[in-house]
């Protein structure tokens, strides 16, 4: 594999938070909010950061009271990392019982400082800000401190990436999507999905436009077909020059194809096509009932709400009455969210 197309977990781990950026910290794209992975994945652990103010946010995995409710310590996970950044909250600072249960979202500001020696954290945030709270019901959140089983998950998918296993799997699967996709881009496509729906709109609009010919109008031009039939067939019976019959016969050929373009816009109605009460899919782009979804992309809505930045990678399909080779049915679609 390439050394340009893997993904930059060692570069990452050994960078600092200035690294290649003009502010003390690297943050995320549209906020001042610093990734939690920037200063975990450091090859010292966060340790030569002590002293900075930075302003993280996540999801409370653990949360605790600790001196008789005077602090808690909670395990803080953005999402940018499989590790968690341990915080640190007085209760002078905010309510602790609003923001101990797991699940909860918090934007916090504070001082990265060294925790007591003899702990497993290299850095800890001693918080001085609380911006934002998302609190939870602990009752209802279905995701508890035990471990769970995959059956288990399997009845609350919407959360399944909040946990270790299903976390660990997308970003296994976002190494190899990386390291198979020729090229990078941070630029997304429009889904299109066009079926009898939006046919039955064209339509409509067209025939407010231009309204259908009458029945007077269709037999009308059957009348001018027979005359100019009448007239090729004189010419022929009165064995007339040929290039006199081959000028009737295109007038003839004329007047056939205004009647079958008449004809034909006689028969378009407004609103879906129908056919014994129900509806006539057999003029549809697959000639079949088919359903089409962004399922890929709704699915991801709960990775963003678990590991923060993610894309989708996978096959797309869409419906329009195009067979040429710049509008494919089925295609495969990169999409950043």
């Amino acid at each position: 594999m390439a050394e340009d197309s893997a993904p930059p977990v060692e570069q990452m781990a050994l960078a600092s938070l200035n690294d290649g950026v003009s502010t003390p910290f690297a943050k995320a794209e549209f906020s001042d909010r610093v990734l939690i992975r920037t200063i975990l994945s450091r090859a010292d652990g966060g340790a030569g950061l002590a002293g900075q103010t930075v302003k993280v946010g996540g999801w409370v995995k653990t949360g605790r009271e600790q001196g008789k409710g005077s602090f808690a310590f909670l395990e803080l996970n953005d999402g940018s990392c499989p590790a968690n950044l341990q915080v640190i909250v007085d209760a002078a600072v905010a309510p602790l019982g609003q923001i101990v249960p797991t699940g909860t979202c918090v934007n916090v500001e504070g001082l990265l400082k060294l925790p007591p020696e003899g702990t497993k954290q290299r850095v800890e945030l001693r918080v001085e800000k609380v911006h934002h709270v998302g609190p939870v019901d602990p009752a209802k959140y279905p995701l508890p401190k035990t471990r769970l089983t995959l059956e288990f998950l399997r009845d609350i998918v919407h959360f399944r990436p909040r946990t270790n296993t299903i976390s660990a799997v997308a970003r296994i699967r976002n190494a190899l999507a990386y390291a198979l996709l020729p090229t990078r881009s941070s630029r997304s496509t429009a889904f299109f999905i066009y079926t009898l729906q939006f046919d039955a709109e064209k339509v409509e609009k067209e025939l407010i436009k231009n309204p259908p010919p009458s029945e007077a109008d269709i037999e009308a031009a059957k009348a001018v077909v027979k005359e100019k039939g009448e007239a090729v067939a004189q010419l022929k019976s009165a064995k007339a020059g040929k290039a006199e019959i081959t000028a009737s016969v295109a007038e003839l050929d004329k007047a056939k194809e205004n009647l079958s373009r008449l004809e034909e816009r006689s028969k378009l109605k407004p609103g879906i096509p129908q056919k014994d009460g129900k509806i006539d899919y057999s003029q549809d782009f697959f000639a079949h009932q088919a359903f089409l979804t962004v399922s890929g992309q709704l699915q991801v809505e709960t990775y963003a709400c678990a590991v923060s930045s993610v894309h989708t990678f996978g096959p797309t399909f869409r419906a329009e009455h195009s067979h040429t080779s710049r509008h494919l049915a089925e295609f495969w679609w990169w999409s950043l969210k």
